[in-house]
C-alpha cells in the first residue's frame, strides 16, 4: 500500500510527515481518525485519551509507562485493559485489520502509529523526496 504524505505550511515552509487514516475500534465503537503519524521514533502505538473514551476502551491504571519525549519531558501512558482493533483501509487494498493494545495518553496529541502495535505489522518504506510511505504487510 502506498500513501501520500500529509502536508501543512507555517511561516518556515511546507512541511510532510508519513500519515494515515486509521479507524481505532472497541467493541462496536469505532472512531475513525485521519492523518494519524507513522512514527519510526515512537516504540508503542500511543492513543489521546479523548479517542480512548469515545471507542470505551479501558485504560489500565495499574499498567502504566513512563516515556521520555522527543522535547525532553517525561509523560506516563496506560495500557489499554484490552485489545483493541487498528482497521487501515486504503483504497484498492484489502482492508488489513489487527488486535493490539495500545498505550493511552492522557493529553491532546496526534495518535502514532509506533513500532509494537503498528510498525512490527509491515516492512515500511519512506521516500522522502517523493513525499510516499509504502507499507508491506510483514512476513
Amino acid at each position: 500500500m502506498e500513501f501520500k504524505y500529509s502536508s501543512f505550511r507555517n511561516k518556515d515552509g511546507r512541511f510532510y510527515h508519513p500519515s494515515i487514516d486509521v479507524t481505532f475500534q472497541y467493541d462496536q465503537n469505532r472512531f475513525p481518525y485521519e492523518g494519524a503519524l507513522v512514527d519510526t521514533g515512537s516504540d508503542y502505538l500511543l492513543l489521546p485519551m479523548r479517542i480512548a473514551e469515545k471507542i470505551s476502551a479501558e485504560p489500565d491504571f495499574d499498567d502504566v509507562t513512563e516515556f521520555n519525549c522527543a522535547c525532553g519531558g517525561v509523560f506516563k501512558a496506560y495500557k489499554t485493559r484490552y485489545p483493541i482493533e487498528i482497521i487501515v483501509d486504503h483504497k484498492g487494498f484489502r482492508p488489513k485489520s489487527w488486535l493490539t493494545h495500545a498505550n493511552i495518553v492522557d493529553g491532546e496529541m496526534t495518535p502514532l502509529l509506533g513500532h509494537r502495535g503498528f510498525l512490527d505489522r509491515f516492512d515500511a518504506t519512506f521516500y522522502g523526496k517523493t513525499h510516499i510511505m509504502k507499507l508491506v504487510e510483514a512476513k
